[in-house]
């Protein structure tokens, strides 16, 4: 869980831009397609931080039944009073992605992004993802890995599109500091086959 202090710097700082890489992993997978249905769906946000995703898939597709959790209760306060502003109504609770406080099969999709590598032990949190997912439905996790190529990394810093008088220092923090303290990916191809998820199912 972040500190008081790191959770503020996301929120503040990194999580609006980080909107861009949101809009581009749910086109990756294939997600957006299925949201733009107008059937109502549940869906459930594992680390939702300051529910900005969150907010903008609500406002994006207002028939979703939209639930966010966080470990960090600062989060989902900012969350909340976020949404409150926007008039969007969305369950944010705070939870661990461990021991997730949902009945088995209770969501169309789950989705986190940027979560799975603060979770101490990603077999169990991928199995809570996988236990609360009706069948048929569709579980979409991305997270930096501690293999990611530098050009990888670049290619993240690009869809962010941060200034780019700023590449070299930033492509040089989010490599140390989110891309290689992360799980190579091979962690999540095990995980995958442990789960006995989909053959293909774990993608780089």
């Amino acid at each position: 869980m972040y500190s008081r202090v790191q959770a503020w710097a996301h929120d503040t700082f990194v999580a609006d831009r980080a909107l861009r890489l949101h809009d581009y992993i749910l086109e990756y997978g294939k997600l957006i397609e299925i949201l733009a249905e107008t059937t109502e769906r549940s869906l459930l946000d594992v680390g939702c931080g300051g529910g900005q995703a969150a907010i903008r898939m609500k406002e994006r597709y207002p028939h979703l039944n939209l639930t966010g959790i966080d470990l960090s209760e600062w989060m989902i306060a900012s969350a909340r009073q976020r949404a409150r502003n926007k008039g969007c109504v969305i369950r944010f609770e705070v939870a661990d992605a461990l021991a997730l406080p949902f009945l088995d099969a209770s969501f169309e999709a789950v989705y986190s992004f940027g979560s799975a590598k603060h979770w101490p032990d990603p077999l169990k949190g991928f199995g809570e993802c996988w236990r609360v997912l009706k069948p048929g439905g569709e579980l979409l996790v991305a997270d930096a890995t501690s293999d990611a190529t530098l050009q990888e990394v670049e290619n993240f810093f690009a869809i962010a599109r941060f200034p780019s008088l700023l590449k070299k220092p930033v492509v040089a923090i989010l490599y140390r500091h989110m891309f290689r303290p992360a799980r190579p990916v091979q962690t999540y191809r095990q995980i995958a086959t442990e789960l006995q998820m989909p053959e293909g199912t774990v993608s780089h």
